[in-house]
């Protein structure tokens, strides 16, 4: 006859059993939790889903670019991240730090050091610039935002739209082709209306 004592760590050892057991039969079936995209059809190979993710690409002289997603998918093979729901800060802890991308889906090319916005982004710097972009790239070791298609700036008085934008985050310069733009005038300080 069993002690009683012994009753609840047998029950866990029938529970690591079943685990055990149930871990090791063969399936082709991939959980996903409930309401999250499907898995991606680029990169194949083995993947990592993640739910709310916080990715940093550290630099030596101690900045960092930072993406914040609802989800993502590490790919080990092509040293990729594909996230949704994402929010990229770009040279934090740097001297030009404050700019800060969002978009619905983004795809980060660990390698190349380029982050793909395939759904257009919008973009902010604390110093009043702002834009929204069609499908875009951050181009990480250039530090430029690159967008071939239709782009829209603002900023302190001015509004530009354009295509083909390519904005250097550190050096603070904009390029477009094929502009049109809407200045207001600055309304300076002590002025009355």
């Amino acid at each position: 006859m069993m002690n009683l004592r012994l009753l609840p760590w047998a029950a866990m050892a029938l529970l690591v059993l079943v685990l055990a057991a149930w871990s090791s039969l063969p399936t082709n079936v991939v959980a996903v939790p409930a309401g999250e995209p499907g898995p991606e059809t680029a990169g194949g190979g083995p993947e990592i889903r993640l739910g709310p993710v916080d990715v940093r690409e550290l630099h030596d002289g101690g900045s960092w670019n930072r993406l914040d997603a609802n989800g993502a998918v590490y790919r080990y093979a092509s040293r990729t991240v594909s996230a949704w729901g994402v929010t990229v800060f770009l040279g934090e802890g740097a001297a030009f730090a404050g700019t800060t991308v969002r978009a619905p889906r983004a795809a980060w090319d660990l390698d190349g050091k380029t982050i793909g916005l395939s759904e257009g982004c919008r973009a902010a710097q604390k110093d009043g610039w702002k834009g929204e972009f069609s499908a875009a790239t951050v181009d990480l070791a250039g530090t430029v935002l690159r967008v071939r298609g239709p782009a829209r700036i603002e900023g302190p008085g001015v509004s530009v739209q354009g295509k083909n934008l390519a904005w250097e985050w550190v050096e603070g310069k904009i390029t477009m082709e094929s502009t049109s733009s809407r200045l207001s005038p600055a309304k300076a300080p002590g002025r009355k209306g």
